[in-house]
């Protein structure tokens, strides 16, 4: 058995026995619960502005992040990482969520709440998890002249729009704050976890904002650059965050929002590296007679360098 095949295996098994053993244990939970509040606090009192938004976003973050990791483990424990299809390993990494969830949520106080969060943080990781390994599967490929051009065009007007928002003199959605909090109270009576407020959805929408930065680098530059894309966000952010804090004064400087950001576009970044590398494939056979004996091996994937 291959030994990425073994240790795949090792880890899955670990990871999943400790999520029930914190699941189910409430001694172990109730610590894992208190180190992980000091954590946060602590974190909040190292600088202005980071994790400023609700304790329960937080903690769906922390769940989201961990689960993240979890379809690749999949993939990988099975026979040969190429044997186990992107959606069969993302069953059953969403399958082991949901049980893990259910019995935590079953010992709380408010198991459907409970519930419901779980299973929010788990999607959210799932998919992103999804993502990643679809990334990590698709060959390396060069950026075509048509991508270039349309990304290059493109990336100039969201230049544009990324300083018009980032150094607006208030925030762009001032004249719609008692609004926005009225479509949230709607949401949250529809069942929306109480945790997703005001600070929760400024940050999703920061992360939003800059997925296409992530996704324009990559169709500009290839799919071997997609750490540019990634980087492409904290540099441009952190700009942004230092430029509000010299000369807009009625903006705030958040670590927040450089975190938003960059997580924003290292998506967009993944995101560019599937379709662009799907993109060639399927414009390959128009192309000419594919690859014949004594070619050479397909390049390794470009999200797994």
């Amino acid at each position: 058995m291959p030994t990425r095949t073994v240790a795949a295996r090792s880890v899955l098994g670990f990871g999943v026995l400790a999520a029930v053993v914190v699941a189910t244990l409430p001694g172990v939970a109730t610590g894992a619960v208190a180190l992980f509040r000091a954590g946060v606090a602590a974190l909040r009192g190292a600088g202005h502005g980071l994790l400023s938004v609700e304790d329960g976003f937080v903690t769906a973050m922390v769940v989201t992040v961990i689960v993240v990791p979890l379809p690749a483990v999949v993939a990988a424990a099975g026979r040969g990482a190429a044997a186990v299809a992107g959606w069969r390993a993302t069953a059953w990494a969403a399958a082991c969520c949901l049980v893990v969830v259910s019995i935590r949520a079953a010992q709380g106080a408010t198991p459907l709440q409970t519930w419901v969060s779980g299973v929010v943080a788990c999607t959210v990781g799932v998919l992103l998890g999804c993502l990643v390994l679809a990334a990590a599967r698709t060959p390396a490929v060069s950026a075509t002249g048509r991508s270039r051009t349309l990304a290059t065009a493109l990336l100039v007007l969201y230049g544009l729009g990324v300083l018009v928002v980032g150094f607006w003199g208030s925030p762009v959605d001032a004249g719609a704050h008692p609004q926005i909090l009225s479509a949230l109270d709607l949401v949250h009576r529809l069942g929306l976890p109480a945790w997703f407020g005001y600070a929760a959805l400024e940050f999703t929408a920061n992360v939003l904002f800059f997925v296409p930065l992530g996704l324009l680098v990559v169709l500009r530059l290839g799919t071997r650059a997609w750490w540019a894309g990634a980087a492409a966000g904290l540099v441009v952010s952190s700009t942004i965050e230092i430029g509000q804090a010299l000369f807009v004064p009625s903006r705030f400087a958040s670590l927040d929002d450089v975190l938003a950001n960059t997580s924003g576009a290292v998506i967009g970044a993944l995101v560019g590296v599937v379709v662009l590398g799907r993109s060639r494939r399927a414009a390959a056979p128009a192309s000419g007679p594919g690859p014949g004996p004594g070619t050479t091996k397909p390049r390794r994937s470009a999200a797994g360098r």
